[in-house]
Order: C-alpha cells, then sequence, then structure tokens
C-alpha cells in the first residue's frame, strides 16, 4: 500500500489539478476554489481512517471531536456562561477523541468496507447534503465539493492499488484489489448496510439539476473542442 506521505500528495496533486480546472470554468470564486482543494486533499486520507492508530484516524476523530464540541456547546451559548461551554466542548472533544475513535478502530478492519467505490460514493453523497443543509451552499457547490470528496478518496484506493503491482519485479502483490473494488464481499452485512444507506443519501441529495447542466455543459464543449481539434 501506499505511505501517508504518497496520498497527500498525490491527493493534493489531484485535488490542485480539479480545483484550477473549476476556477478557470468559472464554477467557483478564489475562495471557494481553495476550499474545494482542501476538501478534495482532506478526502484522499479517509480510506485509511480504518487502520487501527493511523495519521488520518487521528486527525479525523480530532477534528470531528473539535468541530462537534463546538456545535453542541454553542447550542447551550445563550444559556451557559462561558465557563460551562468550554467543559462542554472539551468533553465532548475527549469522548470522540478517545472511546469512540478505540471503539471505531475495534470494529473496523483495513481495506475493508472503507477501502471500496460504495464507500466513496457514499461519503461524497453525505458531503453533498452536509454541504447544502448545513453550510447553506448552493445545489452546484455541493455538488462540487460532493465531486471533490469522491475524487479525492478515488485517488487514495488508485494509489493504493497501483503500489500493490511490482512493475520492475514483474509481480502482482498479494494485496492486488483490495483497495480499488466495488464493495467489500468479505464485511457483506456493512456493505448491505452501506448499499442502503446510499440509497437513503441519495434520496436526500440536492437538486441534481444543476448537476446535470454542469455535466451537459462539459459534453458540450468536449464535441466542440474535438470538431475544431486539427487533424492531419
Amino acid at each position: 500500500m501506499a505511505n501517508f506521505r504518497t496520498h497527500l500528495t498525490g491527493g493534493a496533486v489531484v485535488a490542485a489539478v480539479a480545483a484550477f480546472a473549476s476556477f478557470g470554468e468559472g464554477l467557483s470564486n478564489a475562495a471557494e476554489t481553495q476550499a474545494l482543494f482542501a476538501v478534495g486533499t482532506a478526502a484522499s486520507l479517509l480510506p485509511d481512517i480504518d487502520a487501527d492508530d493511523s495519521r488520518p484516524l487521528r486527525a479525523v476523530f480530532d477534528i470531528a471531536g473539535l468541530v462537534l464540541g463546538f456545535l453542541l456547546a454553542f447550542a447551550f451559548a445563550e444559556r451557559l456562561g462561558v465557563l460551562e461551554l468550554v467543559g462542554i466542548w472539551a468533553g465532548t472533544w475527549a469522548l470522540v477523541r478517545w472511546p469512540l475513535r478505540y471503539v471505531f478502530a475495534r470494529f473496523t478492519v483495513h481495506r475493508g468496507i472503507w477501502h471500496s467505490l460504495l464507500m466513496a460514493g457514499v461519503a461524497a453523497l453525505a458531503a453533498g447534503i452536509a454541504a447544502e443543509l448545513w453550510l447553506k451552499l448552493g445545489a452546484t457547490l455541493a455538488w462540487l465539493v460532493a465531486g471533490f470528496v469522491l475524487l479525492g478518496y478515488v485517488t487514495h484506493l488508485v494509489l493504493d492499488e497501483m503500489a500493490s503491482v511490482d512493475l520492475l519485479g514483474r509481480q502482482v502483490k498479494r494485496s492486488f484489489g483490495t483497495a480499488l473494488k466495488p464493495l467489500s464481499l468479505r464485511s457483506w452485512p456493512a456493505s448491505l448496510l452501506l448499499a442502503g444507506l446510499a440509497v437513503a443519501l441519495a434520496g436526500l441529495a440536492p437538486d441534481p439539476q444543476p448537476l446535470f447542466a454542469l455535466l451537459g455543459r462539459v459534453g458540450l464543449e468536449t464535441e466542440l473542442l474535438a470538431a475544431h481539434w486539427p487533424r492531419w
């Protein structure tokens, strides 16, 4: 499998190219483009959170604890004092940072459902829904967020699969096929639940019309480029 630095570098490069393309096409402004780059880069590390005590695992639960703690404390901002709010924030962070992370690591298997295209789709849909409902972004930008999550996630899986092939030694490692797979048959009950979750999230996803319009626009521009491409 590829190491942390490879995933971080590869994810950042792919996300940067996609972000420049989004900005160049006028789909996102400067601030949104930078945010999309960060989203794509972060998503390229997500599949490894199922590795016990990995850097992505610690980072995800650290950030999640801090964000959830702040949101929970802020809900009581008008009724409690500063010390109480800080206590709720710190307590929530500690709960997520240690017990919940331990439980997650205990019941997940590396290169299980998290290393699958099905999980990539679920993560992308969840990100798009969160961008629209919580961040109040428009449907087009919400779909861009979902797209960058999907792009970063799949980049990670592709890099892991590439690392399973030794071109110089002309051999394929035993890990080949465990990263870039549609779903995890080894964890089929979890995959079944994940498929149900994907269907549910698809029903809650942002309005698809802007996405269809965007895809149609890209297709039209591709056809025009092909029509005017010089032929020798």
